[in-house]
């Protein structure tokens, strides 16, 4: 991975000579010497990178800061320029392609509008408040014209010019001029003001430092109406040379329900975080949510036994139906009681997962050829889209991987994800399934053992993972199932184990919980990951029947340590990332019938 490492430090190198050579301009008002300076820059910031900006030395973080400063400032200075420019025009509205990057905020504003419409669903904003929108209010002019056409526009900016300037580009458009107003202010003096809208955007420069935008972040959790959705635009990886960095735990401490944060791949620099004002008819939501699955707990606890039978059937199809749409629940927030029992649930599920594999492997190994019976299991579609979620990403945020040996941690009696990965995504790879129980193991061998291509492709290995050392060094990829380490502290002391002995640059896939899907499977807080010796690539919500969440990670190597200058655990904003595909949808009486299958097979 020595090129990662190569690639890495010339990318600061590039960036801190670009910063030298912006600092010794003598204005940086629109020039050609300006305009090629920051076009490298943006040039050499757009592209995918490994660097994770928020790890730099403290020297490469302060030369960070200025270069955002001076974005910032050089950004004012190009808008204004063709603010100038465009009113000169009798309808300004008409030339706005005139500006080099207008067609980048097109497409972040219908990004920004899709997000929102998907993760609150039914939205309909009488009110939006812009807050940071400069003499050109592109983003504002954009969702009123193309997204938004009933929907009153509030424009704020501390620089009275800047509102000037902004006002004279709809003056001759009737429609545009009524709904869009522009007011010199700060936002932390709007208190009551804040409460009459339904959305608030917040622009990336708006609060650069990260202490300053948690404040503004806070003042608008004090003051917008329960239930209001806010928008803020942030950075990942390279780009966060030129905005700032925002990381979702402060707009949670706000007072906000993040609902999802999406990092762009492409020409959109800006990335956006979609959160949600928390709200009494939430807590209500919730509250019901937990007394349901405690309810069900307790049911489960009762059941004589937890292999299959109508009666578990029965309980954990109503415990996975509660549990798998979208919830504001955040289980780690969860009182000491409703933890507690969290974890037995878990543990529990766990145990019934087991011996619903186990009967399933049995059955399976009837056959002449397992592999051709599958799809009898209740919730193999599942694992194919689950499998397939897991490939696409690795090949979307570990450039150029072509692995020719893996490692499943956790591989059960019925070793789904490596049987649909092997035949179906990597057909040339080896992969060697590790579980601690040799009963499980004897019952996975018995599904290849009439598919000789298989055969020879999988291996299995009856081992705790805590006992592997020197062999997890030959896997250029590692897979920890969801059940491994069910405790926070042991999935902890699991990946912190992998971090000391897989080989620098290997990726780690690990699965884990969102929402309500917290009750059935253990939440892994990507910062344990960061703190065992990775960096975080991609954490994946889905919102579909996939019930488990997705990690990237990749190994750091000692020399991306070196470049951070021991800072490889500090906090940065959690990458999470949009589907690189969309799951195949399991219609739920599909469910029904294969949970029903399962009980009176």
């Amino acid at each position: 991975m020595e090129a990662q490492n190569v690639e890495v430090a010339a990318l600061v190198k590039k960036i801190a000579d670009l910063h030298a050579d912006i600092t010794k301009l003598p204005s940086l008002s629109p020039s050609p010497d300006v305009n090629a300076l920051f076009t490298s820059l943006v040039m050499a910031c757009v592209p995918p990178s490994t660097v994770d900006v928020t790890k730099l030395s403290p020297d490469s973080q302060r030369m960070r800061e200025e270069l955002i400063r001076l974005c910032s400032d050089a950004e004012g200075h190009l808008e204004a320029h063709y603010a100038d420019m465009l009113a000169a025009f009798d309808n300004p509205l008409d030339h706005l392609g005139r500006f080099p990057y207008f067609s980048n905020y097109i497409n972040l504003s219908k990004l920004e509008y899709d997000l929102l419409v998907r993760y609150i669903p039914g939205l309909a904003p009488s009110r939006v408040a812009f807050v940071g929108s400069g003499p050109l209010p592109f983003s504002s002019l954009v969702l009123a014209a193309r997204h938004l056409p009933n929907t009153t526009f509030d424009n704020y900016d501390r620089c009275a010019a800047a509102n000037d300037r902004a006002r004279k580009l709809v003056r001759a458009d009737k429609d545009l001029n009524a709904r869009m107003s522009f007011h010199t202010v700060d936002v932390a003096n709007l208190t009551d003001d804040l409460g009459k809208y339904d959305v608030v955007f917040l622009a990336a420069l708006v609060g650069m430092a990260a202490e300053d935008k948690a404040k503004v972040v806070a003042h608008l959790g004090r003051h917008m109406a329960d239930g209001a959705a806010l928008v803020v635009r942030s950075a990942h990886g390279a780009r966060g040379f030129l905005y700032p960095i925002v990381d979702p735990e402060d707009i949670r401490r706000g007072g906000f329900d993040v609902l999802t944060v999406y990092h762009p791949d492409d020409e959109v620099i800006n990335s956006v975080i979609i959160a949600r004002k928390i709200d009494a008819h939430t807590n209500t939501e919730v509250s019901a949510l937990v007394q349901k699955i405690t309810g069900l707990h307790a049911a489960i606890n009762k059941l004589p036994s937890l292999s299959p039978s109508p009666d578990v059937d029965a309980l954990f199809t109503e415990l996975v139906m509660a549990c798998v749409p979208p919830s504001p629940v955040d289980v780690t927030k969860l009182g000491t009681d409703a933890q507690r029992m969290r974890e037995e649930l878990i543990r529990l599920c766990c145990d019934a997962e087991g011996h619903l594999e186990a009967h399933y492997a049995d059955m399976l190994a009837a056959f002449d050829n397992p592999l051709d019976h599958l799809g009898r299991f209740p919730y193999f579609n599942n694992y194919v889209n689950l499998s397939k979620l897991e490939y696409d990403l690795l090949v979307r945020y570990v450039t150029g991987i072509a692995p020719s040996r893996i490692a499943f941690v956790g591989s059960d009696p019925l070793p789904f994800s490596s049987l649909v990965l092997a035949s179906r995504h990597l057909p040339n790879v080896m992969f060697d399934n590790y579980d601690r129980c040799a009963a499980a193991n004897d019952r996975a061998r018995k599904l290849v053992r009439a598919d000789e291509g298989l055969r020879k492709q999988m291996f299995f290995h009856t081992a705790d993972v805590a006992n592997l050392t020197d062999e997890l060094r030959k896997y250029d990829v590692v897979f920890l199932a969801a059940l491994v380490g069910m405790a926070a502290e042991d999935k902890a002391k699991v990946v912190a184990h992998l971090g000391r002995h897989m080989v620098d640059g290997a990726a780690l896939v690990v699965r884990s919980a969102h929402g309500a899907r917290g009750f059935l499977y253990p939440i892994v807080d990507p910062e344990d990951i960061r703190r065992g010796g990775f960096d975080v690539l991609a954490v994946y919500h889905p919102d579909d029947e996939v019930i488990n969440s997705v990690i990237v990670a990749r190994k750091i190597n000692a020399h991306v340590k070196g470049l951070q200058d021991g800072h490889a655990h500090a906090r940065g904003a959690v990458p999470i990332v949009s589907p690189p595909c969309k799951c195949c949808k399991m219609v739920a009486n599909t469910l029904h019938q294969k949970r029903e299958e399962m009980a009176t097979a």
